[in-house]
């Protein structure tokens, strides 16, 4: 999952030497950035935003001294002095960023040395994805460097991430429209008789042709009415047996990820013909999603996108509570900021990728819709691509 050449080893020498400068202003001598790997698509954004590294080794519990923390390389980034990559496999030298790299099965060990070389021992240090390391590997970092003071810093590289580089555009257009490629196909073939198990099999199909990964996806369907039905499953989502029926209206939210960038895209459709109120709910999620989209622009709120989206709903007389309490969010190396709920005051910046979504459900007919836009100068693009009405 290495990101696209090109994003350049000067950009990624920008990026670190802007997080150093974050760094400091925030009263932190320096941050230890976290990341997960080991087949996981989620979480490994900051290490691979920084350094350009990804562990493909699977994280297995903790077997010391053979082996600990297996599956997340940190990144030991001093506010004056030279970063230290710590990671648990081989590194291709040509494609990392920095020169300080050191590779170890015992991860944890190797951490606390790297800070310590780094200067960092008995400091203030900030951390940028301790979500992503168990506790236990955590508080033996902690353990081993008595008087380092540890804090929370994900704010510095969440910021710092929700702004492209036009470089990064040019991989989620990309990204976008390998996802907005792959939802076509299977929303093509999504016909009665068809399970979601198969649908799901021609969209893998379309992501690996291409070279990128299924991270998550919603499919659901169901027939609305008197005597509604709800056809789901938690794990994997799309292990339901029960075939498409004429008559079922059907729904995909297909998010995956390319040289390291997510795309993240929903539609809905019909089975066979479509019946005024099931057409009446996707369509009030296409009109959120454009009212939101309609209000992006330089200078306003993440907050009042959403707020426009969901003004829209309740016009149309849908609730505006669904699985999901936001109109959408950044995206990039993972979900970014902003987030796009009503009480959001992150403003809204030129080269922010913002995804806007919503799902609905009125007497039990469900409507789906996401789109992906680039913030512009003057307003934004819409950079997905999938067929939107199927009625």
């Amino acid at each position: 999952m290495a990101v696209a050449p090109s994003i350049t080893i000067g950009e990624f020498e920008e990026r670190q030497r802007r997080a150093k400068a974050a760094s400091a202003a925030a009263g932190f001598d320096g941050l230890l950035v976290i990341s997960r790997g080991g087949g996981s698509v989620d979480r490994y954004a900051n290490v691979l935003y920084l350094a350009n590294f990804y562990s493909s080794f699977p994280f297995i519990p903790d077997r010391r001294p053979d082996w600990s923390a297996r599956g997340h390389p940190m990144l030991v980034l001093p506010n004056q002095g030279d970063p230290i990559l710590v990671v648990d496999m081989p590194v291709r030298p040509h494609e990392i960023p920095l020169s300080n790299v050191v590779q170890a099965d015992d991860v944890l060990p190797a951490v606390v040395k790297a800070i310590k070389d780094a200067k960092l021992e008995g400091k203030h240090i900030g951390v940028a994805g301790a979500d992503a390391l168990p506790w236990a590997a955590f508080r033996k970092i902690e353990s081993d460097l008595q008087g380092t003071r540890f804090t929370p810093a994900d704010e510095i590289l969440e910021k710092q991430r929700s702004v492209k580089s036009p470089a990064e555009i040019a991989i989620l257009r990309r990204a976008s429209e390998i996802g907005s490629n792959a939802i076509e196909e299977m929303m093509d073939f999504a016909q009665a008789g068809k399970t979601h198990g198969e649908i799901m099999g021609v969209g893998l199909n379309a992501l690996a042709r291409e070279g990128a990964v299924m991270y998550n996806n919603f499919m659901a369907s169901g027939r609305g009415g008197n005597a509604p039905l709800y056809i789901a499953t938690d794990f994997p989502t799309f292990a339901s047996k029960e075939p498409l029926e004429d008559g079922h209206w059907f729904g995909i939210g297909l998010s995956g990820v390319f040289q390291g960038y997510y795309f993240d895209h929903s539609r809905s459709k019909p089975i066979g013909n479509a019946s005024h109120p099931e057409i009446e709910s996707f369509e009030a999620s296409i009109a959120a999603v454009e009212a939101g989209i309609a209000a992006i622009k330089p200078g306003v709120t993440a907050g009042a996108v959403a707020k426009a989206g969901f003004k829209r709903l309740q016009e149309l007389g849908f609730a505006a509570t669904s699985d999901f309490s936001g109109l959408g969010h950044g995206i990039g190396l993972g979900w970014d900021a902003p987030w796009l709920v009503p009480d959001e005051t992150w403003v809204i910046e030129p080269g922010m990728v913002l995804c806007v979504e919503r799902t609905v459900e009125k007497h039990g007919f469900v409507g789906d819709f996401e789109e992906t836009v680039l913030v512009t100068d003057r307003g934004c693009e819409k950079i997905s691509k999938a067929r939107i009405r199927r009625w």
